[in-house]
Formats: C-alpha cells, sequence, structure tokens
C-alpha cells in the first residue's frame, strides 16, 4: 500500500468493564516494576501474587484470555469477508470512494485512485455503519412513537369533534322540534278558542231561547193577552222577521277550517331540512400543503401570501373550508431605521401591523393570506392547518421600504403621455404621441384599436375620454382643443388666443374642460366657450404643470413647485403637502416638482406623482382630501421613473406613463 494512504486503526474499549484492579497486558502491567512490595492482585481469582524478578514480562501467558481471543478471531472472520486471494488478511474500505479492496491486490485493480483518500478496515466500517444504522433505526422508532402518539392524538380530537357535532345537531333539531310543536300548541289554542267564542254566541242563543219559551208559556197559562195585543202581534211582521233571526236561526255558526296546504309545506321542510346540516370534510395533508410568498413585498400597501392545500400524496386540492390558523411575526427593522431614534416608536408600530391580517378563502383549495405593513424589515408568517404546521411553515420573508411595478402593459409605445381608463366600457386610452394616435386597449392590454388623426402630428399633450365614443386632446404648439370621434373624425376644435402654454386638460362631472396653462387655469363649458380663468400665483416663479378634478369639482393644480387644490370657481382652498411633516423646505421656491396628479373619487385620495428636487427622486405620492401627507411609494432601483407624465387609478392600483421610458406601468398604491 502506499506511504500516503491514511491507514485508520481503531481501537474500541468500553471503560464499564474496567475498574483499578482489572488488568489484562504488560503495557498496562508495567507500571507495577520497581513497587514495594513487588506483588500484584489477580484480575481473575483477585489473590496477591508476587511479580516475578525478571518483572511482569515474566507472567506466563494467560491461556483463558488467548482462548477468548481464538474464540472472536473466529467469529471475526465468520461475519467480515476476507480477500480471495488472501484469505488471512482483512479487507480494506475506502470511504471518499465507498470502496471494498485488498491491501496487496491494489496494485492490480482500478483502486489506486484510493492512495489518498481515507481508509479504514472493512470490520471497523462494517461497525460503524451497524452503529449509523442501529442510530438511525432508534431515531425512526423514536419518531414511530410520536406518530403514534399524534395518530392517537387525532383520533381522540376527531371522537371529541364527532360528539360536538352531534350535540350541535341534536341541539338544532331540538330547537326545530320545539318551534314545531310551538307551533302545534298556537293553532291547537287557536282553534280552541274560536271554538268557544263560537259557543258562548250559542249559548247566549239557547238562554234566549229558554226565556222567550218560559215567557210565552207563562202567557198562555195566563190567558192575559187581549185581542188588540194579538192582532198587533199578527200584523207586524218585521217584529216576526227580527224574531225569528234573533232566536229561530243560530246567530253562529259550526264552520271552522285550517288551512294547512301540508303537501307544500311538508316539501318545503324536506328541502329545508336536505340542505340543513351540510357536513364538510376536508382530505388537506399539512405535511404538503405549502405558502408562497411573493419575490418582493414593499410597504404601505396590501400584500399577500398564498397558501395552497395539498392532500397526502401532494395532490392540489380544489376545495376550501380548512380550519387556517396565521400568525404574522416581526424579527426586526432595516439597519437605517434601527439606528434612528425613533426605532423603539417604529419596532411597537410594526409589532402592532402583524396583528392585522385576514385569510380569504377562495374556495379552489388555495387562501390568501393579506396583510399591509408599513415597516420595512424582516417578518416571518406561520400557517397551520388542523393545529399542524404546514410543510414550509414559519417562513421569514423581507418587506421592502421600495417597490416594483405590478404590471407592465405589454404594447410598443413611442413617447406615450397621458392615460385614461374607462369604467363603463372597460377600456384603456393611451395618447401615443411619438406615433401620433390614441391606442384603444383592453384590461389586459390587448390593442382594440388605434384612434389617428393630423392633428396628433401638432404637439398633443393633454387626453380626455368622454364618454360615446368620443375624445377631447390638447395641443400645445397650435394651442387647440379638439374634440374627436373613435374613427378620427374631428367633431369640434377651437383655437384660444390666451393659451400660452396648454400643457394638461381634465373635465368634470359638468362636463366642463379644466386647462392648465403655464400660469393659469383656464374652464370651457362643453360647447368648447371659455366661462372663467384663474391665475396660480401662490409661489412665485412656479409653472404650472398638470391638473385634475377633484370631489364636487373642484380643480387640482400640481406646479413646479407644490400641489394646490382650488374649488370649481376658481378659490383657493388649501395647499395639499406631499412630505411627511418636518421636511426642511427652501426658503425661496417649493421643493417637489409635481408631474401628474389624479384623485380617486370613491376614497377621496389624492395620488400624485412627484420629484423631490433635493434628492433627485421621484415616487408616488398619497395624500389625503384634507392635504395631510400619507405615505409614498418609491420605484426600485433599477426601476426608477425617467419622466412620468399620465396617471389614473384602477383596482387599487395606479397607471402610469412614461414619456422616456416608453412604458405604461401599475403600480400598488394602496
Amino acid at each position: 500500500m502506499s506511504a500516503s494512504t491514511s491507514l485508520v486503526e481503531t481501537v474500541n474499549i468500553n471503560v464499564d468493564d474496567f475498574s483499578e484492579t482489572f488488568l489484562t497486558c504488560s503495557t498496562c502491567l508495567y507500571t507495577f516494576d520497581g513497587t514495594v512490595p513487588p506483588v500484584l492482585r489477580c484480575p481473575l481469582c483477585r489473590e496477591v501474587c508476587p511479580i516475578p524478578a525478571g518483572g511482569v514480562i515474566s507472567f506466563p501467558a494467560a491461556f483463558f484470555i488467548n482462548q477468548l481471543l481464538d474464540v472472536m478471531q473466529r467469529q471475526r472472520k465468520d461475519v467480515v469477508p476476507s480477500c480471495s486471494n488472501h484469505p488471512s488478511d482483512q479487507l480494506l474500505y475506502c470511504e471518499t470512494c465507498d470502496l471494498v479492496f485488498c491491501e496487496h491486490c491494489q496494485t492490480s485493480v482500478i483502486n489506486k485512485k484510493c492512495d489518498e483518500h481515507t481508509v479504514v478496515p472493512l470490520s471497523i466500517a462494517i461497525k460503524r455503519m451497524s452503529e449509523i444504522v442501529v442510530y438511525r433505526a432508534k431515531g425512526r422508532l423514536r419518531a414511530l412513537d410520536d406518530a403514534h402518539v399524534a395518530v392517537n392524538r387525532e383520533i381522540v380530537q376527531l371522537d371529541g369533534n364527532v360528539d360536538k357535532i352531534v350535540e350541535q345537531i341534536n341541539a338544532a333539531i331540538q330547537e326545530v322540534s320545539n318551534l314545531v310543536e310551538n307551533r302545534r300548541r298556537v293553532l291547537i289554542e287557536t282553534v280552541r278558542v274560536r271554538r268557544d267564542e263560537k259557543r258562548k254566541v250559542l249559548k247566549d242563543q239557547l238562554e234566549v231561547i229558554q226565556d222567550e219559551k218560559k215567557k210565552l208559556q207563562k202567557d198562555l197559562e195566563s190567558c192575559k193577552m187581549d185581542i188588540r195585543s194579538m192582532a198587533r202581534q199578527l200584523k207586524d211582521g218585521a217584529a216576526d222577521d227580527n224574531w225569528q233571526r234573533k232566536i229561530i236561526e243560530p246567530r253562529e255558526n259550526a264552520f271552522l277550517r285550517i288551512n294547512t296546504n301540508s303537501e307544500q309545506m311538508l316539501i318545503d321542510v324536506e328541502k329545508n331540512l336536505n340542505e340543513f346540516g351540510k357536513l364538510y370534510a376536508s382530505n388537506t395533508f399539512p405535511g404538503t400543503s405549502t405558502i408562497e410568498v411573493p419575490s418582493h413585498m414593499g410597504i404601505h400597501v396590501e400584500n399577500s401570501v398564498t397558501l395552497i392545500t395539498r392532500d397526502v400524496d401532494g395532490k392540489a386540492r380544489k376545495t376550501g373550508g380548512d380550519p387556517v390558523e396565521v400568525e404574522l411575526e416581526f424579527i426586526g427593522l432595516d439597519s437605517h431605521l434601527t439606528a434612528s431614534r425613533s426605532a423603539e416608536i417604529h419596532k411597537k408600530k410594526a409589532e402592532e401591523e402583524v396583528k392585522n391580517i385576514r385569510v380569504i378563502d377562495e374556495n379552489d383549495g388555495t387562501y390568501q393570506l393579506y396583510f399591509k405593513l408599513t415597516q420595512p424589515g424582516d417578518y416571518q408568517i406561520s400557517v397551520k392547518i388542523f393545529g399542524r404546521p404546514v410543510a414550509n411553515s414559519p417562513l421569514q420573508f423581507h418587506m421592502s421600504s421600495w417597490h416594483c411595478y405590478d404590471w407592465q402593459m405589454p404594447v410598443t409605445f413611442k413617447y406615450p403621455t397621458k392615460c385614461w381608463w374607462d369604467e363603463p366600457t372597460k377600456r384603456m386610452f393611451v395618447l401615443d404621441s411619438g406615433n401620433k394616435r390614441v391606442r384603444v386597449l383592453r384590461e389586459n392590454g390587448d390593442v382594440i384599436t388605434d384612434v389617428r388623426n393630423d392633428e396628433f402630428k401638432s404637439g398633443t399633450v393633454g387626453m380626455v375620454y368622454l364618454g360615446n365614443e368620443e375624445l377631447v386632446v390638447l395641443s400645445w404648439q397650435q394651442k387647440m382643443l379638439s374634440k374627436l370621434n373613435t374613427r378620427g373624425e374631428i367633431l369640434k376644435a377651437v383655437q384660444f388666443s390666451e393659451f400660452y402654454q396648454p400643457t394638461d386638460v381634465a373635465v368634470d362631472s359638468r362636463g366642463r374642460f379644466v386647462i392648465a396653462d403655464k400660469t393659469k387655469i383656464f374652464i370651457f363649458d362643453a360647447n368648447f366657450k371659455p366661462v372663467l380663468s384663474f391665475p396660480v400665483r401662490e409661489t412665485k416663479g412656479a409653472e404650472v404643470k398638470c391638473v385634475s378634478v377633484g370631489m364636487d369639482d373642484d380643480v387640482i393644480v400640481g406646479t413646479t413647485d407644490e400641489l394646490l387644490l382650488y374649488d370649481g370657481a376658481g378659490k383657493m382652498l388649501r395647499k395639499l403637502n406631499v412630505s411627511p411633516p418636518g421636511t426642511i423646505m427652501p426658503k425661496i421656491g417649493g421643493r417637489f416638482n409635481i408631474t401628474t396628479v389624479t384623485c380617486d373619487v370613491t376614497t377621496g385620495q389624492i395620488i400624485v406623482i412627484f420629484t423631490d428636487k433635493k434628492m433627485d427622486r421621484t415616487n408616488i405620492g398619497v395624500v389625503s382630501y384634507k392635504g395631510d401627507f400619507l405615505y409614498s411609494i418609491e420605484p426600485g432601483p433599477q426601476e426608477k421613473f425617467m419622466a412620468p407624465c399620465g396617471i389614473f387609478v384602477h383596482k387599487n392600483k395606479a397607471f402610469v406613463t412614461d414619456f422616456e421610458r416608453n412604458t405604461v406601468r401599475s403600480y400598488k398604491y394602496k
């Protein structure tokens, strides 16, 4: 065998078999040479024996021990295979190559590569492997014991659930029985009350009859009726009819009938009973079910984690109804917040926000776990079904301070400027100024048609959709407002001499057109006639960049310095903050350049795209209608806005046109 081979000889000693007086070999006994007195105790008979003059080496051979060694050697050779060419030598085992070979045969076989590997005797390898197998087997036994306990616990819980369900069924049926019994009693009582009322009338009539009978009998017996009285009674027919109606004919009748409609009632009862108490069972196996976390999640918007349930064979389930338990745990803040003075405030807020998580059963075997967090950092989500964790639970994820775009319109654009969403027809309109057209698209981005006209060649910067297949576009070069249909035909156009540099157009609920000029806002009626105008002079030197319509036809104006709110008559209402309180503002001018703005009329929130001129950073801002800054949506490092100039909101997403990126992208904003 090569000198570089690492041959490991292992001696296994069980220390429990040894004691202070149990000595077995000269290697251990040499320490007794030179002792006074020169004696030691025999390890077999425990008698004191003198040490020979030649020292411990002169002790005679231990025949009993040698016999035991011979027996062990024979057993070892029977258990451990040997080389057919060298039966007296034991085989070796290469741990690296998982190869058994003979040391003397190595030069003639292909296992020369084992020269540089760790090699042990095969007997030692077998012993080690057997110990590993035993260890693993014991581990599996413990696992099986735990499984036995878990299965028994599940059986106990199953029996407990069945007992509860049986109690619920009995209680529900008993309530139904009580209702039926109560109704039976009410009906019977109603019948008896009505009978008693009729009976009383008839009984009273019997008494009247009896009284009248007695009176007549008395008159007949006394013979006191004179001829005139008898003649008057015979002539009085009306009195005779009245007497007959009140006395002769029964004043009440025996008619009683109950309308049970029993046939229809039985049908309805049977239908309701069949629909009552639907039993739900599930073959969901938590050990194969998993949770899927999006690759990126950002703060301030609602994020969702998907739970996918599967059966024991790993097949996805198609129904819901499982008892899902979810726990969200805060782990730690991002480093820039941890180092801040307000770190403790951010931490407490994060710990409070993780309590707000909701589970939506999609009834197709999947569940959406929704939550909204405002603190960037690390979090952990744990999901259990039937009280048992799913396969990859708990799962850690990171909540980022920046956001990825949610979707990009799969359409080619060249310098897109404005975009519009029409809810009734579920269509998008994009002013594709570089290609001199308006693209009409479906919600998924499929192109429906292109609206083309020569007016688009003249620097079109604004667009609104009016409905009824009509559009209005604004040209800054020709200073013209034009109405056209989706076939590209001009319906009406007007040039206005007071326009200086029109940049944007919006339409309010009254059909009026609000036009942003360099330093003014113009309002035209539906017939393109000017109604009013007002200057925007809140910040000296600022230019109007964009305009939108807010609640109650208010006018939202974005300038190169700030965001302003006017009423429909041009009266200044308030400034709208696009930064948190405490933001350092310049002494002259404003800090924020507003590029485009819109209003979510369902919530009153104003969604604005602004550029922080100091930080050279463009974000989506969300502002309350009262003017308070709520939060901002910051695009990712590789997805920064370059020249955003159009925006609309739809389904909690902001769709943004980027003039330089030639894209229309959507971002979650709430």
